[in-house]
């Protein structure tokens, strides 16, 4: 792919080799790999008639469809800078996007999402008709904004920036190069061996570094096709497998967890006769959620790890693999791992540390942001990626959790991935998540379980069940049995709603 530098020149590629296959599935809609370069092309050209340079930022308010794929690459052909956004952020955090990276021009897909259509009615968009992609509401902000100065090679232009802390305050806007998302593309190609026979199923949003470089661009760069789900239902999952051909089935944990629990209920719907891989990624997997996906679909469930900031993958399993644990495997070729200690210095094989990243999967820095991309890296280039982990004999790596997620409780540090896995052992729990709250001069261990459908559980019922499983220090001092786990739009669950919840809550 030497001629290939630019994430759109994969569309280009696509259209010579492959002109007639499709390349996207939305809905009842299908784009082969032709006209999807014609309508990027075009596309391309009416951005341009609206003031678009190279080095401009363009925000993109969407969810999952056809559209929001073609403007990433539309934008990118100009040499201009698409940020996307998910349309189901606050109101706040859009308006902080748009202050942060200064756009020429917002574009909201509202023919696709009211919740895109509510943010341009709020910011004053207006109504824009783009060829080919329909209508959709155009948001251009006052002033004229300094585009940014070209790269020195076409490869370190950035390809997209990612949000990846709107909701706690302050955005930080990760710059993904065209380099970096090339990289992941044609290694998850290779090891997880796509090509022009997959359908690969696309739920979670392309806003995410994960769909956007790991799941859409792998796809496209093998020639195959990418099914966008809007919203993941299970009942649609179901439908396309049985009748779609869908053959790779990405997703997160929860996800995973929610869909067998659907197909609990519903085993008759279930029939995956081309499914061929099912992988996990996004937060950590639990192992009951892994037995319950490999029962299911018959086949091994592909764990692997990643930040936005390494364009979604840092490790994964291998497809030769069969593995009764929940390590994420081995780093990507090319990619390097450390594991340090509290002192910053390699730590023991085997101990516990924080996970650190060098390798050509390694954003080059936080947008008008000199200060956190400086506390992000070591002085030597490594990555910090505030996540705990340790690397075993074979050199695969296992993940305990978040620097700021530990619970200090009684003199120990607690892991809420632990807590979280005995908890989830229990057959009447779906999913469950564990945080810290203040209690006096310690930490108080918080956990909120979800119920599976149908289920009748006590909170008692379920400290009884964890009695024995994890050691005393690790027993939640408060168990809360809710509704629905509050999630954030990856699937991960939002610890940070559950904290202030924690903090509300009565002691016990």
């Amino acid at each position: 792919m030497s001629s290939v530098q630019r994430i759109a020149d994969v569309v280009d590629r696509g259209a010579a080799r492959f002109a007639d296959r499709p390349a996207l599935r939305d809905g009842d809609r299908v784009l082969t790999y032709l006209d999807l370069a014609r309508s990027v092309e075009a596309s391309s050209a009416g951005l341009a008639a609206l003031g678009v340079r190279a080095g401009d930022r363009v925000i993109v308010v969407t969810e999952n469809g056809a559209e929001a794929i073609v403007l990433l690459f539309a934008v990118g052909r100009l040499d201009a800078w698409p940020l996307l956004a998910a349309a189901r952020l606050g109101a706040r955090e859009i308006d902080a996007i748009a202050v942060l990276c200064e756009p020429r021009l917002a574009l909201y897909l509202s023919a696709r999402s009211e919740a895109a259509a509510g943010h341009a009615a709020r910011r004053g968009a207006s109504a824009v008709e783009l060829a080919p992609l329909g209508t959709m509401h155009v948001e251009r902000p006052p002033g004229d904004p300094e585009p940014e100065p070209p790269p020195a090679r076409p490869g370190d232009g950035v390809a997209a920036m990612i949000c990846t802390s709107g909701t706690t305050g302050a955005p930080k806007a990760a710059m993904l190069t065209h380099a970096n998302i090339l990289f992941i593309a044609q290694a998850q190609r290779r090891l997880r061996r796509y090509g022009p026979h997959d359908r690969v199923y696309l739920p979670m949003p392309i806003a995410y570094a994960g769909a956007l470089a790991s799941i859409t661009m792998s796809t496209l760069v093998a020639g195959g096709c990418v099914h966008l789900a809007q919203r993941f239902a299970p009942e649609e999952l179901a439908r396309a497998l049985r009748e779609d051909g869908v053959t790779v089935v990405p997703g997160v944990p929860a996800l995973h967890a929610r869909f067998a629990a659907w197909v609990r209920e519903h085993p008759d719907a279930f029939s995956a006769p081309r499914a061929r891989m099912v992988t996990s990624a996004s937060s950590p997997l639990d192992a009951t959620v892994k037995a319950a996906i490999e029962s299911l679909y018959g086949l091994p469930l592909q764990n692997g790890y990643g930040l936005t900031e390494t364009s979604a993958v840092v490790c994964q399993t291998r497809l030769d693999d069969r593995r009764s644990d929940t390590s994420v495997g081995r780093p990507l070729p090319d990619v390097r791992v450390r594991i340090v200690d509290a002192d910053g210095c390699d730590a023991v094989p085997g101990e516990t540390g924080e996970i650190q990243v060098r390798g050509p999967n390694v954003f080059p820095g936080y947008y008008r942001n000199p200060d956190e991309t400086r506390a992000a890296f070591t002085p030597e280039g490594w990555f910090r990626t505030g996540d705990l982990g340790r690397v075993d004999r074979a050199g695969d790596l296992h993940i305990a959790g978040r620097f700021k997620d530990l619970i200090k409780h009684s003199g120990y540090t607690v892991y809420p991935a632990d807590v979280e896995a005995a908890l989830n052992a229990h057959p009447a729990v779906a999913t469950c998540a564990v945080v810290g709250r203040p209690h006096g001069a310690d930490e108080q261990i918080v956990a909120f379980a979800q119920l599976e459908d149908g289920a009748s559980v006590t909170p008692a019922d379920l400290a009884a069940f964890l009695a024995g499983r994890i050691a005393d220090h690790k027993q939640p001092g408060l168990l809360r049995i809710v509704p629905h786990l509050p999630t954030l739009a990856n699937g991960k669950a939002d610890r940070m709603s559950l904290r202030k919840v924690a903090l509300g809550l009565p002691a016990q």
